[in-house]
């Protein structure tokens, strides 16, 4: 049986194709080559190269030979590779691979079996339960192979491939230079300039400085470029040249994370051997506990009044007519485990000053791909992020944004000002994967998840406009949280939006499917 003893796997963007010669369409290519031992000092020396994305050529292999003459050879195509420009992609081996999948009590060398943990044959939870937890890994693994280039090593059972944590931090120190040029030229992100581009040349194509980073962003974390989104026409909208373009790149760097983190489950339920074991693992892989709320039950009825009182009308998109066009379609009790002491805790010290406004219910809408990431770590504060991956909310404050349900307390007032007195539900929808959310361009979806949290709120600072990037509340730790307030903004914004600053200030309490009808 062959067994691979040296891998190396290189990347090679170059937009403009200055530096291959390839002025007509750029490059986009991979190449990877490995040595196999067969045994008895007999070896191979394969390769694969081409378009990245594609399945590419053989061409170059060496099967046949020495152990010593196979190795030489891949280290000679590795060095000409590399003095071209190539990306050396910083990858895991093979066997790292098999011990890490060992100690999680799956054998990689033979053919997959079930994890050592053993599954019941039927799980305790309802089989909704078990289809939600499908959307949930598999939403944010068919994204993740979707945008990364199939020579990392993407599959079903290990969405991302051999990449290492090392070169997903490469890739988020790129972003950082991004964002650093974007602040030179563009100055401070704003509201008002986070889709500005850089001006492009007198000679129409981008800026030089950005296309090498896009460039290099490209080749560190490769990416699918068809050849239809390629050439000099389309070199303007390829490169990372505006805020929301990086914010996408960061959004695309989340997911990677989220399913590094999730590596493990990935794989243990790929070698599950029947639909219950594999949603078991998926199950204890969150480390959440999930339960359906049957339609008419008191948790069912207690969600769908949050989310149907007052529901607001200048969210115009989710009305047909004097209809909603939105419904609840499922309730799940969702709370991520060794999370309600340390929320009580934190609800103890905002709680008991003078003036706090309480316990609240506030919805958090999100994409379904994030629900996996969300669900396994938690609202993670921008600090606490990984290098380089998104940051969800900024404009009033570098915090964890809700929309609160007021109409849920009676709160009529918070620290003085007026709430806006409508339901914050439609707000959050705007932030999933719903086709017409108002931040999801390009969505098809009927179906999207907001999670209902449980808030603990003291003292707020409260806003009529804007405070971009603000660190903290005015005030802090005196004032806790942030609260901008819809209904005497002077920014345009739609609802009262409240930003809480610790990750113990809300816990997840539903997990709540909505359908457009």
């Amino acid at each position: 049986m062959a067994t691979i003893v040296e891998s190396v796997t290189l990347n090679f963007t170059d937009l403009t194709g200055s530096k291959t010669g390839c002025t007509t369409l750029g490059s986009n290519k991979f190449w990877k080559g490995w040595v196999e031992d067969l045994g008895g000092g007999q070896a191979n020396f394969e390769c694969r190269w081409g378009p990245t994305g594609e399945a590419g050529s053989d061409k170059g292999s060496v099967r046949g030979t020495s152990l010593s003459a196979a190795t030489a050879q891949l280290r000679k195509k590795v060095q000409e590779k590399e003095k071209k420009g190539y990306t050396r992609l910083d990858t895991r081996t093979d066997d790292e691979e098999i011990r890490k999948a060992a100690a999680k009590g799956i054998n990689l060398t033979t053919a997959p079996t079930a994890p050592v943990v053993a599954a019941p044959t039927k799980p305790a939870f309802h089989p909704e339960v078990g289809r939600l937890l499908g959307i949930i890994y598999g939403s944010t693994s068919n994204v993740v192979r979707a945008g990364l280039s199939a020579q990392a090593g993407a599959t079903e059972s290990n969405p991302i491939g051999n990449l290492s944590d090392r070169q997903l931090d490469l890739g988020g120190a790129i972003l950082d230079e991004i964002g650093q040029l974007l602040e030179r030229r563009l100055g401070a992100e704003s509201p008002s300039n986070k889709g500005t581009t850089l001006p492009l040349r007198a000679d129409g194509t981008p800026d030089r400085d950005i296309i090498e980073l896009t460039n290099r962003f490209m080749s560190n974390v490769p990416r699918e470029i068809t050849r239809d989104q390629r050439g000099a026409a389309n070199l303007h909208k390829l490169v990372v040249s505006s805020y929301e373009r990086l914010e996408a790149q960061r959004t695309f760097l989340q997911l990677l994370r989220d399913a590094h983190i999730s590596k493990g489950t990935f794989a243990a339920a790929a070698a599950a051997t029947t639909t219950s074991g594999k949603e078991q693992v998926w199950y204890d892989g969150l480390n959440c506990t999930i339960d359906l709320c049957e339609p008419g039950s008191a948790d069912f009825r207690r969600v769908v009044e949050i989310f149907t009182t007052a529901q607001s009308k200048k969210n115009a998109n989710w009305w047909r007519g004097s209809q909603p066009a939105v419904r609840v379609a499922r309730v799940f009790k969702f709370t991520r485990n060794g999370t309600e002491a340390r929320f009580e805790d934190y609800a103890k010290t905002v709680l008991n000053k003078p003036g706090a406004v309480g316990k609240i219910m506030a919805w958090h809408g999100t994409r379904t791909e994030n629900l996996l990431g969300i669900g396994k770590a938690g609202l993670l504060m921008p600090e606490n992020l990984p290098r380089g991956v998104q940051i969800a909310g900024k404009a009033f404050g570098m915090g964890l944004y809700h929309a609160p349900a007021w109409n849920a307390t009676g709160h009529k007032t918070v620290c003085g000002l007026p709430t806006d007195g409508t339901n914050g539900a439609f707000k959050s929808l705007n932030y999933t994967s719903a086709t017409g959310a108002y931040y999801g361009s390009g969505n098809t979806s009927r179906n999207a998840f907001m999670f209902l949290e449980e808030v603990a709120l003291g003292l707020a600072e409260t806003r009529t406009s804007a405070c971009f990037n603000q660190h903290r509340p005015a005030g802090f730790p005196k004032n806790d949280f942030i609260f901008a307030c819809g209904s005497k903004n002077q920014g345009g914004f739609v609802h009262d939006e409240l930003v809480t600053f610790s990750q113990d200030a809300q816990i997840f309490r539903y997990l709540v499917e909505i359908e457009v009808v």
